[in-house]
């Protein structure tokens, strides 16, 4: 079974969807291998926003509020995880957590998430309420190509 046969667990959220603007990074074959395993959401519930001057979907470290947040568990290598690793600026921008996660069958499934690591109330100015699930254009806001952000001040 093919499910067995790359090494980390990997649910994504927002612009490594299929779809998004940044899902040539899980499907280049250069930066390592994927296998798509289902649609799924998380176990408990956190806060999913677009935010910045970018407009980027920014899971934040607030468990227990907004959403059961809806998106995709991949198997990656450990080449592929280097290179999600730097899209996310990990460590230093997202931190990468070992969660829950529940198929489309039911099952439950233990992945690694990234979740932004530092919270700042500026990500929250004139927001209404919380998402659950990310798609380019949610809420009028579309996502803005950048470079790794080194830290939160470079988002505004």
């Amino acid at each position: 079974m093919t499910e067995l046969s790359l090494p980390h667990m990997v649910f994504v959220y927002g612009t490594l969807k299929k779809g998004e603007r940044n899902e040539h990074v899980m499907t280049n074959p250069e930066t390592g291998k994927h296998i798509f395993i289902s649609a799924a959401q998380m176990v408990e519930r956190y806060p999913l926003i677009v935010a910045s001057k970018y407009n980027i979907p920014f899971l934040l470290n607030r468990k227990g509020e907004g959403f059961r947040v809806y998106g995709e568990l991949y198997q990656v290598d450990d080449s592929k995880l280097a290179a999600l690793d730097v899209l996310e600026g990990y460590p230093e921008f997202y931190t990468r957590e070992i969660h829950n996660f529940e198929t489309k069958d039911g099952r439950i499934i233990k992945a690694w998430i990234y979740i932004l690591r530092k919270y700042d109330p500026r990500l929250e100015e004139g927001r209404t309420d919380f998402i659950e699930s990310y798609t380019d254009g949610i809420e009028g806001k579309f996502y803005n190509t950048h470079e790794n952000c080194g830290s939160i001040d470079d988002l505004f």
